[in-house]
C-alpha cells in the first residue's frame, strides 16, 4: 500500500532494483543448478559476497526511494504547524420565547491524505458538528471519531471522494483518525481537545 504513495520515479527506481534482485535469486536458483550442478563450488565466496551485496543495494533503494521529498516535509510541516492554533467557537440561537436556545450545527472541513487527518483547529467547543470530510490522497481512507459517549465513523471514501458525519462533541479529549489497517500508526491521527 506504501508503493502507491510513491512518486512514480521513486516506483520506477524501487521496481528497477526489485526486478534487478529477483531475477538474480530466480537464475541461480533455478537455471544454474541445472547447468552447473555443482553450483556455486569454488566461487563460493564470491556468490555470497555477491548475495550480500544484492542485498545491501535493495536496502539502500528502499531507504533512497521511499523517503519524502524536502519539499513534501516542509509543506506537511507546515499544515501540521498552522492546524493547531486555531479554535472554533459554536454559536447559538435563542428562540422568541427567550426561554430555550438551540445549538447551531457547526461545519468544520476535514481533508485526508497519505498519513495524515488536517482539520483547521484542535481544539473546539463542545456542541454538534457536521465534519466534511475529503479524501484527498491516493489511497482508500476513512474518518473514525472516537471520545465520550461518541464513536462514529464514514465509510471507506476512495481519492477524491467525499463524505459528512455529524455528531455531538461534549467535552474531552477525542481521537480523529483513519480505521484502515495501519493508517492510524503511519500518522493518519488527530487529538482533538473539546472543552
Amino acid at each position: 500500500m506504501l508503493l502507491l504513495g510513491l512518486s512514480s520515479g521513486h516506483k520506477l527506481g524501487l521496481a528497477l532494483v526489485g526486478a534487478i534482485f529477483v531475477g538474480f535469486s530466480l537464475v541461480v536458483s533455478m537455471l544454474l543448478p541445472r547447468w552447473q550442478p555443482q553450483f556455486p563450488g569454488r566461487g563460493l565466496r564470491v556468490f555470497v559476497a555477491l548475495c550480500v551485496l544484492l542485498f545491501v543495494g535493495m536496502l539502500a533503494a528502499v531507504v533512497i526511494f521511499a523517503k519524502e521529498s524536502k519539499s513534501e516535509a516542509a509543506r506537511s510541516e507546515q499544515k501540521s504547524t498552522s492546524a493547531t492554533t486555531t479554535t472554533i467557537v459554536v454559536p447559538t440561537t435563542t428562540s422568541t420565547t427567550g426561554t430555550t436556545s438551540t445549538p447551531a450545527v457547526e461545519q468544520v472541513k476535514v481533508s485526508e491524505s497519505e498519513w495524515k487527518v488536517t482539520l483547521p483547529a484542535t481544539s473546539l467547543s463542545a456542541g454538534k458538528y457536521t465534519f466534511d470530510v475529503s479524501n484527498q490522497g491516493k489511497l482508500t481512507h476513512n474518518l473514525t471519531i472516537k471520545g465520550p459517549g461518541v464513536s462514529e465513523k464514514t465509510a471507506d471514501l476512495a481519492s477524491g471522494e467525499s463524505a459528512k458525519l455529524t455528531v455531538d462533541l461534549k467535552p474531552g479529549t477525542y481521537d480523529f483518525y483513519c480505521a484502515i489497517p495501519g493508517h492510524k500508526q503511519a500518522g493518519m491521527d488527530q487529538k482533538v481537545t473539546v472543552s
